[in-house]
């Protein structure tokens, strides 16, 4: 599953500005209904029932399942029958399966010579137990259950349904806990069984699942049963169906076998689809070449989620994404959009190996799932189309997982579960985004060619089961001649981030060498009571003497170590910390390093090596170990030229906030920014050219939003409201991906009447634009407009989902985050109320934007008793506190360095 990217709050909403992906689109948003709470009636159990833990028995496992469903998407209701074949290993009185607001009608169990009541009933929120007279004995049985079930129209998981142009579909969302809430099973991922289908649907809708159609027939008063072919072994969560008016583009074929390749979409927008018919074949060859092994289903299907916000699914055979990253009018294309779909499908695309095919055995070895899938995206996509530099994307991905690891608070990215919220909260950065830059690591370490054959034999040997992390060191270690599992284990099994000191020796009688120290990267006001931490960290470094280039690398296992330089012919000019930025640590370079790295290298490093500098800085500047005047330094000297660096060095200056900055500064701090890049904005101006290279398209937002909005020029603002004005009278004015970083601009300085014009807009435009419109509202500073936008929330006719952007975009800024807290917290009942259940965990982390001791209170009293009623709520709370709390130290320890060089401005 690839999520919405996701991370801290604030960077999910500037993401969402900027790519314009937030909330659901529908022609009509209903009045949103409350939705039931179902708290399942008290039962009399026989006194020997005791309810399994979080986990289902080991004696009683499912060998295959049949799932018939009568399911209109028109209808918050649906029938159903399960058959569950099962293998029972001793004498068994009670079958324990999961269940969640199923209605159960009639239940018995068929053993081989009869059949045998039992008593079934639900227990607790997530179980049904269906209770013999007397024990059943060991053998095969089979479990008939005859139920109802709900799709829900506001909910994203389970059994949904979706509105558009009128036409209702319903669709699918299992993982990672949610196909219990459509047929009893086992829904554990190491329950990996086949699965036949049945679903009796409207005559006029079309019905699709993982696998071809086996038969089609006609049935009475408008209905028609549709029979599926029965599906190689799949986890629940794996399992996925859609019904509706969905029309079915034939993409051609795809891989060794020739695949058949559809785009499924809602009614009438086919050619939508085109981009990602393009290149989801291409994706698939180059997948099949790194595997060395076919695409292993029958065909494949893409499915756009009517109203699904963003991310995807990577279903066997009938993979899913939200229509917005999908689908797309050619007159309202973005780079941005086609680059995220590509990078989107090749990490679902993986999945069928990668999870589907070898499926790990609990949520333990998530990262088996969705490291592998993040890292592979990544090569898999520099290898199709390599001016994209998908090693850049590597490298800004690492950066914001290692912002997560930060925190005291992060998880590990393999670690114990032991609630359903441990369960929920591992998909995560820590989980996609580090885990991926450690197998990044762990590879360039070991050698490509023997990762690879590694990741192969791990895939011959468990091929159509289950495995777990311990399978997979087993594999690489045989292919790689060396036991990997010490060194790999220290990055899954704890959290943290290590710092690498180094110091550069030059004895006059020896080599010269890198005095190497490590320990665990904190921040300032972060309070680490968890013990000592160590890693086997890999790390190569490169360095020059005069012309002459050179590399060492090695493995740092203990607290201290040195590298020696045995190459060097004489003391190096410079040295880079973290050769082709591959190493998942923080450097820093102890002395002149850093300074003599910028001067004397900085023209001869990779793009991804200067990014991972300014990473680095920004850390240090972070835990107070490079002062800030020289980390905004070094940032305008290595943040010249590429898109890529432009955007890298406006999150350095981004991170020196407003709420760092005396108030008597702030105007200094704007003429910095302004100076840094005020030149380059107005070089590329706001409206895209003819002919203009990528390079400059994707710098332009990044400029454009620094100068504007951090650093207020006045004549780009103006601009920027002349252009919206414009595009509000004809929308040709601006080209698709020109116009988020243009209203954003504008209303970073908006008035009352540019806000009602953008407001009446948003009431009235759909789709993309009207998700623009509402993010737009929540970028002005006037707490009169921020009120005036935060009522949207609760209209009637707008959907609350969308109208999120509104309230994250206030919340990030400090003139109108005092409005947007009180606002969340007066009616967070009634948000929580009109969004899906998995969102409110978004709310309690609303309050990690503030940056003062009284506010870090308020929220921990306010969210304290709510974050207790959410699944993985006190976590949330906890990172958000201590988000709060390193701002107060970051802003009392840096504000003298940061006097001294804003005064300068």
């Amino acid at each position: 599953m690839r999520l919405g990217h996701l991370g801290a709050i604030l960077g999910l909403w500037l993401t969402l500005l900027h790519v314009g992906c937030l909330g659901r689109s529908r022609d009509a948003a209903p009045t949103p209904m409350p939705r039931p709470r179902v708290v399942p009636a008290p039962v009399e159990t026989p006194g020997a029932l005791v309810p399994p833990g979080l986990r289902l028995e080991a004696g009683v496992r499912p060998t295959r399942q049949s799932v018939t469903l009568e399911l209109d998407p028109r209808q918050e209701t649906f029938r159903g029958e399960v058959d569950v074949e099962l293998s029972l290993s001793e004498p068994t009185r009670v079958l324990w399966l999961h269940g969640t607001e199923l209605t159960l009608r009639r239940a018995h169990v068929q053993t081989a010579d009869s059949r045998v009541p039992v008593e079934a009933m639900p227990v607790g929120e997530d179980l049904l137990a269906f209770v013999a007279e007397a024990p059943l004995a060991p053998g095969t049985v089979t479990l008939h259950v005859e139920y109802s079930g709900r799709a829900y129209d506001k909910e994203d998981s389970g059994v949904f349904r979706e509105q558009e142009e009128g036409r209702w579909y319903a669709m699918t969302q299992f993982q990672p806990l949610y196909a219990r809430r459509a047929f009893p099973c086992f829904d554990e991922p190491g329950f990996k069984i086949p699965w036949s289908l049945t679903l009796r649907v409207r005559a006029e809708d079309a019905a699709f699942s993982n696998m071809p159609v086996r038969a089609e027939e006609p049935g009475a008063e408008g209905w028609k049963t549709v029979r599926f072919q029965p599906t190689p072994p799949l986890p629940t969560y794996l399992v996925a169906f859609a019904v509706g008016p969905f029309d079915a583009v034939d993409a051609g074929t795809a891989g060794e076998a020739k695949v058949p390749v559809r785009m499924l979409v809602p009614r009438g927008r086919g050619a939508e689809a085109a981009y990602a018919a393009s290149v989801t074949a291409p994706l698939l060859a180059q997948l099949e070449e790194w595997f060395g092994s076919p695409y292993p289903y029958s065909k494949l299907d893409v499915l756009a989620v009517p109203g699904l916000v963003g991310g995807a699914m990577e279903h066997p055979g009938l993979i899913t994404f939200g229509a917005p990253l999908m689908l797309r009018t050619p007159e309202t294309d973005t780079l941005w959009r086609q680059r995220g779909f590509a990078e989107t499908q090749a990490h679902e695309l993986a999945h069928q190996w990668f999870g589907n095919l070898v499926t790990p055995a609990w949520w333990d070895d998530l990262w088996l799932n969705e490291s592998f899938a993040d890292w592979l995206a990544f090569k898999v996509v520099k290898r199709w189309q390599p001016t994209w530099r998908a090693d850049v994307r590597r490298v800004e991905a690492r950066g914001q997982a290692m912002q997560e690891d930060w925190l005291v608070t992060a998880r590990s990215i393999r670690q114990p579960i032991e609630s359903p919220g441990d369960i929920h909260g591992a998909f995560d950065g820590i989980t996609y985004g580090k885990g991926a830059a450690v197998l990044a690591m762990f590879e360039s370490s070991v050698g490509q060619d023997a990762f690879q054959r590694g990741v192969r034999h791990y895939l011959r040997t468990h091929a159509s089961g289950i495995a777990t992390t311990e399978d997979f060191f087993h594999a690489l270690s045989l292919e790689a001649g060396q036991d990997v599992a010490p060194a790999f284990s220290t990055f899954l099994d704890q959290p943290g981030v290590p710092l690498v000191a180094m110091t550069l020796q030059c004895p006059k009688d020896g080599a010269p060498r890198l005095a190497l120290e490590q320990k665990r990267y904190l921040p300032l006001g972060a309070k680490d009571t968890s013990g000592p931490h160590g890693w086997h960290v890999p790390l190569c470094v490169r360095y020059a003497v005069g012309a002459k280039e050179g590399r060492a690398c090695t493995v740092l296992t203990g607290a201290s170590d040195t590298l020696e330089l045995s190459e060097a012919k004489g003391c190096p000019d410079w040295v880079h910390p973290n050769a082709d930025a591959r190493g998942y640590y923080h450097a820093l370079l102890r002395g002149d390093g850093l300074e003599k790295l910028a001067r004397r290298g900085g023209s001869r490093l990779t793009v991804p090596e200067r990014l991972v500098l300014m990473a680095d800085a920004r850390a240090l500047v972070g835990s107070g170990e490079l002062d800030v005047g020289q980390a905004l330094t070094l940032v305008a000297r290595l943040g010249e030229g590429d898109a890529e660096l432009v955007s890298s060095a406006a999150e350095v200056v981004d991170s020196v906030h407003r709420d760092l900055v005396p108030d008597s500064l702030r105007s200094h701090r704007a003429r910095f920014v302004r100076g840094l890049f005020g030149g380059r904005a107005r070089a590329v101006g706001f409206v895209s050219r003819p002919g203009e290279s990528e390079e400059t398209r994707l710098m332009r937002p990044s400029l454009l939003s620094m100068a504007t909005t951090e650093g207020e020029d006045p004549r780009l603002r103006a601009e920027a409201r002349r252009l919206t004005l414009r595009w509000l009278q004809d929308r040709s004015t601006l080209a698709p991906e020109d116009r988020a970083t243009v209203l954003s601009a504008a209303a970073a300085a908006g008035d009352a009447e540019l806000h009602q014009r953008l407001r009446e807009a948003a009431r009235t435009a759909t789709d993309e634009e009207r998700r623009l419109l509402l993010a737009t509202l929540g970028g002005f500073r006037d707490v009169t407009l921020a009120n005036k936008s935060l009522e949207l929330l609760l209209d009637a006719k707008v959907d609350t989902r969308e109208a999120l952007a509104i309230l994250f975009g206030l919340l990030s800024e400090a003139p109108t985050r005092e409005v947007a807290f009180t606002f969340l917290h007066e009616h967070f009942d009634a948000l929580r109320e009109r969004l899906p259940r998995d969102l409110t965990t978004w709310l309690l982390g609303g309050g990690g934007f503030f940056c003062d001791a009284a506010h870090r209170d308020e929220v921990a009293r306010v969210f304290g008793p709510r974050a207790r009623d959410v699944e993985g709520g006190e976590r949330v709370l906890a990172q958000s506190l201590e988000r709060v709390d390193q701002c107060i130290a970051q802003r009392e320890a840096l504000r003298p360095g940061l006097t001294r060089f804003l005064a300068r401005y």
